[in-house]
């Protein structure tokens, strides 16, 4: 009698075997552009330029190091591994969130496990790795065969649905806070000024971070958010809010509680679940500011002096800016330009982040932030 099926042992398995097919991966991908050094220079150089307090050491062979490789812009050699469709940041995206599950001790259900091995099979078809294939197929095909025991249909049939799942409970609710994306400045394009995109010259560029919005993928269904404050669901929340939040970070309570409602397929959000659902992301281990922006243990904003420009293609309303990020970019550009008029130093902070006219809520945010420099601002 064959043992019984444990789905954690399951996604660890495939999460395992991924992370020894992914270092030869990534490795041979950057052999041009970086020559003799390993790969994981790239992500000391990215954590240096996002103004990370303190630096870490990254190995080969750690799942969070190449994930991060496959779903992050790495500088100037930007997303090396993607093609048009963003399939490899889609699938690592998903795959880092299982893994922070993971880390979180998530109990996870035989459709996640199943679900999760799915991921890594489908990232290893992408990149043609038939060496790894094999083990990672028969990985996905216990977890599938366990899931259609479990239901007590096929295997195609548990397949589908398990797949099907991921398109479904869609609920469009109530829109509350900014529209994803500002139209104040109608369909002109306007974009940072050169002299605040370069930093000193690295392996991977001399242009500062832009602003990279978070590729937002489904790991679950309203019925995951229905279920709060039940302690699976309550998991499951707060592992997707922190796993955003890092990647964004600093991000606006309202941003997150968006992004990750839309993670389990809610693209607008009532008052009172926007309510609940701010709570867990409040609770999920990230720091909140007084301005209600949410921080990584890797950003110090007492300390953090680094800033993301942006045109005004990007999904970022300026209101959803923190001071301080704003603020340090005035830093840097009176730092460039000590002599800068007061009108001057306003409107080249809104072109660093891809704004130019300046409504009401613009430039209330503008002038808290310019507060924080001790720059004159217009009453």
């Amino acid at each position: 009698m064959s043992a019984p099926f444990k789905p954690n042992l399951s996604v660890k398995e495939g999460l395992d075997h991924l992370a020894t097919r992914l270092d030869s991966i990534i490795a041979a991908r950057l052999k041009s552009d970086l020559g003799d050094h390993p790969w994981t220079v790239v992500l000391e150089i990215l954590d240096q330029k996002k103004g990370y307090a303190n630096g870490y050491k990254y190995w080969t062979y750690d799942l969070q190091a190449q994930l991060r490789m496959l779903t992050e812009r790495l500088g100037d050699l930007g997303f090396p591994f993607d093609d048009q469709h963003r399939t490899v940041s889609t699938l690592g995206n998903e795959l880092r969130i299982v893994r922070k599950q993971m880390a979180h001790m998530h109990t996870f259900s035989t459709e996640e496990a199943f679900r999760s091995n799915d991921f890594s099979v489908r990232l290893l078809e992408h990149f043609g790795d038939e060496a790894g294939l094999d083990e990672a197929r028969r990985v996905r095909h216990e977890a599938l065969a366990a899931l259609a025991a479990e239901e007590g249909v096929t295997e195609l049939a548990a397949s589908t649905r398990a797949d099907s799942d991921s398109d479904a409970d869609h609920d469009p609710g109530e829109r509350t806070g900014e529209d994803r994306r500002s139209e104040e400045d109608g369909s002109e394009l306007v974009s940072p000024g050169a002299d605040v995109l370069q930093l000193d010259p690295s392996l991977i560029g001399d242009q500062r971070l832009a602003f990279d919005p978070w590729t937002v993928v489904r790991v679950g269904s309203v019925q995951t958010l229905d279920d709060l404050p039940k302690k699976a669901a309550k998991e499951m929340v707060r592992a997707v809010a922190v796993e955003i939040g890092t990647y964004e970070a600093p991000i606006h309570l309202n941003r997150l509680v968006q992004l990750t409602a839309q993670s389990f397929g809610l693209q607008r959000v009532r008052s009172s679940r926007h309510r609940k659902l701010a709570y867990h992301v409040q609770q999920s281990g990230l720091f909140v500011d007084d301005q209600r922006f949410l921080w990584p243990r890797e950003l110090d904003p007492r300390t953090w002096t680094g800033f993301r420009p942006n045109d005004s293609t990007a999904d970022r309303p300026f209101q959803h800016i923190s001071p301080v990020e704003i603020a340090n970019a005035a830093r840097f550009i009176q730092s460039r330009h000590p002599s800068i008029s007061t009108v001057d130093l306003e409107s080249a902070v809104l072109q660093t982040f891809g704004r130019k006219r300046r409504t009401t809520q613009v430039a209330s945010h503008l002038a808290k932030a310019l507060r924080a420099t001790g720059a004159p601002h217009r009453k």
